[in-house]
């Protein structure tokens, strides 16, 4: 009697190479070796697995690779009618119960069936059955700390290279702009806060010499007696809060600070302990600590390491890594799910993993991507 399985579980098996220790076959056809299983796919389209290459009758094919629990979900999924899958090499399924034609060609198909062990595919559908947020919370303290350690450092780095792509066309100091406005503007006004500040900055294109990149050149002339406030605080725009005071304070910052005057100080050396200082000392008498501390964490840091990255100067990540480190924690109703399950969280830089740990793995119960997970579930 076969497992209803499921499809996440197969990509679980390939992406964590428990599948290449067995003796895997061409379905009717020969052995195959794989030579590289593929970069996982993460997006909602296209093949599961990118860039993968395999080796049959001694020839290497390049390529990508599908997953599925019956072979004829290809067709249920509308596959052969896009070509994005013209170039899968390998189909992996649970059942091959039906050939799979694409593009003129039989794609080569593996059936996994006689290698899934029951035992440890139960564990990993009991594993998703505890109600909770954070599935792991359970186990995770003290016995997986190492674990959780490495998933935290994969997940900063994560959510920093997440956050620049976002603003990848977009010229640094604009980048910085655009961050500060969100932070002013808070989770409920913040897309609109970054709107403005994007509407109203003037834009020359120019070449950057140190990539060839085109960006803007960017400036700003708006301040808040360019606004109607009461205009601009209408029904629709500002659902919450008080946002009057938000705009205020965003308009002040923007008076006592100036990203182009930290870029001027540098020359050809950065230096993130000095930037922020002079950042402090700027703004301290008008704006919170707290405030200074989110735009440090969220706007200044990010725009440090993009702007040295643009221009050959790369902050090591290991002092980016410091400076977050350096800062007070980030408190929200996320860092509390932690503390309450006994991780601690002592500053920014382990708040901003936990956040995208939360958000990117736990959240989407993507256990069997996450270090803690994989070590729990393979047991």
């Amino acid at each position: 009697m076969q497992l209803a399985i499921k499809e996440d579980y197969i990509h679980y098996l390939w992406k964590s190479k428990l599948l290449l220790i067995y003796p895997l076959q061409i379905k009717n056809g020969g052995p195959i070796s794989i030579i590289n299983p593929g970069i996982h796919n993460e997006s909602n389209s296209g093949p599961d697995f990118l860039m993968a290459s395999i080796k049959i009758n001694q020839i290497v094919w390049f390529g990508n690779i599908e997953i599925h629990v019956n072979s004829s979900d290809w067709y249920n999924h509308q596959h052969h009618k896009d070509s994005n899958y013209n170039n899968v090499i390998l189909h992996i399924v649970y059942n091959d119960n039906k050939p799979v034609i694409q593009n003129g060609h039989v794609i080569p198909t593996i059936e996994i069936s006689p290698f899934v062990n029951n035992d440890h595919y139960n564990r990993y559908i009991n594993f998703f059955k505890f109600k909770t947020p954070i599935v792991c919370s359970r186990k995770l303290y003290p016995q997986y700390q190492i674990e959780y350690i490495y998933q935290q450092k994969k997940s900063f780095e994560h959510r920093m290279n997440r956050k620049l792509m976002l603003y990848s066309k977009t010229h640094p100091e604009e980048m910085f702009n655009r961050l500060a406005a969100r932070i002013f503007g808070g989770i409920t006004n913040g897309d609109y806060f970054e709107s403005i500040e994007e509407k109203t900055t003037i834009r020359n294109s120019e070449i950057d010499s140190t990539n060839g990149t085109i960006y803007p050149s960017v400036k700003n002339n708006f301040t808040e007696s360019s606004f109607d406030i009461q205009q601009t605080i209408s029904k629709g725009h500002w659902p919450h809060g008080n946002p009057k005071k938000r705009f205020s304070e965003w308009m002040l910052f923007k008076q006592k600070f100036q990203i182009i005057e930290e870029i001027q100080i540098w020359k050809n050396d950065i230096n993130i302990e000095d930037s922020i200082l002079r950042f402090r000392n700027r703004l301290k008498d008008n704006h919170s600590t707290f405030m200074i501390n989110n735009l440090i964490l969220n706007a200044l840091l990010p725009f440090l390491y993009q702007y040295s990255r643009l221009n050959h100067q790369v902050i090591k990540k290991s002092e980016l890594i410091t400076a977050y480190k350096n800062l007070p924690p980030e408190e929200n109703k996320i860092t509390r799910k932690w503390d309450k399950i006994g991780i601690k969280i002592k500053n920014a830089y382990e708040s901003q993993a936990s956040l995208e740990i939360y958000k990117q793995f736990c959240l989407n119960k993507q256990c069997a991507n996450c270090e803690v997970g994989q070590k729990i579930i393979g047991k």
